[in-house]
């Protein structure tokens, strides 16, 4: 919850009178954090952002995501921006796993959202299998993520939001990158798993755009 909105609950209990059950609301909502996707790994304010449109049972991607965020990690002004692209040949596994990542997010914020993909690649068996259990995010309570996994409209039409947006910019496969320069808006896309090398070409070519 905001400060600013906060500020008005409180004072909306104050003139109403209804303390307990505006305490009870505030708890809960200070519980929750705020949704601020789309998700990034690595510094928010990079000039360039590498997007990774990726299925969570996509075998390519459950060995290729470690690996760029690995390779993101060591670079000073690139970040990693998340676009999910269940695919309909891994069924509804696909979109349940989104919805549990989105969840994780909501629940605990841009760690646990990325510990929850982290925790979906380790475990899945990939092409529509899925994985037995649950995933165990820090700060996320498990009733609350499989409730919200479960219901959350709001989440479930993000991700077809997001499938609707990838087919539109003409990404049909996983993994499929979009590199993008924030300073100009420019960008190049790349078919499948690019490593450290081509992506660097790519940036390098946005660049010279600009001279």
């Amino acid at each position: 919850m905001t400060r600013p909105r906060l500020r008005r609950v409180i004072l909306g209990c104050l003139l109403s009178g209804l303390t307990l059950a505006c305490i009870a609301f505030i708890r809960d909502e200070m519980k929750t954090p705020n949704y601020a996707g789309p998700w990034v790994y690595g510094s928010p304010d990079a000039r360039w952002t590498v997007t990774e449109f990726a299925d969570l049972e996509c075998p390519y991607c459950k060995t290729y995501t470690p690996a760029l965020k690995s390779w993101i990690q060591q670079q000073k002004d690139i970040n990693l921006q998340w676009h999910h692209l269940p695919l309909d040949l891994h069924g509804p596994v696909a979109v349940h796993e989104a919805m549990l990542a989105e969840c994780a997010g909501r629940l605990g914020g841009t760690k646990a959202f990325w510990q929850a993909i982290d925790q979906t690649f380790e475990r899945t068996r990939s092409n529509g299998q899925g994985f037995n259990g649950h995933l165990d995010v820090d700060g996320v309570d498990q009733q609350d993520l499989v409730a919200c996994t479960a219901s959350d409209k709001q989440i479930a039409s993000r991700i077809s939001q997001q499938v609707g947006e990838a087919l539109k910019a003409g990404v049909s496969a996983t993994p499929t990158l979009l590199v993008r320069d924030n300073m100009t808006g420019r960008s190049i896309k790349l078919e499948g798993p690019a490593d450290g090398v081509l992506l660097l070409s790519a940036i390098d070519f946005l660049a010279q755009k600009n001279e």
